[in-house]
């Protein structure tokens, strides 16, 4: 009996994922009118929010306890401004959208916005 119990579990593996996580790709809405811009990419997780710091040339996090959370929204801060994300619906749209917009808190300016897309994934 304990062969066919061990046998199963060996024949059968139970595939698993801790929780999701978000991949976020975000282009500047500027683009729209011709210039180009490289887009932005993160990674939302339950641990924190992962980006890439081109100034220091690594992959940092943000840990999920400094982050900022409302209903619909979350913040990320840095030194010098705030990525803020946004789920919503355009005006005469039905499927909601994440935007997000830099603003620079110490000039109180918004330096650009930008519309992301979104894709689910488990965290390994």
């Amino acid at each position: 009996m304990l062969r066919i119990f061990l046998l199963i579990i060996f024949l059968f593996p139970n595939i698993s994922h801790a929780d999701q996580g978000l991949n976020l790709t975000c282009k500047n809405l500027l683009s729209a009118l011709g210039k180009q811009y490289e887009p932005l990419n993160f990674k939302l997780e339950v641990t924190g929010f992962h980006y890439f710091d081109k100034d220091h040339n690594e992959f940092k996090i943000i840990p999920a306890e400094e982050l900022v959370f409302g209903d619909d929204m979350f913040v990320a801060k840095f030194p010098e401004y705030e990525l803020g994300f946004q789920r919503m619906v355009y005006a005469g749209e039905t499927e909601q959208i994440i935007t997000m917009s830099k603003y620079d808190f110490i000039n109180d300016k918004f330096l650009a916005h930008y519309e992301c897309d979104v894709e689910t994934t488990y965290i390994d």
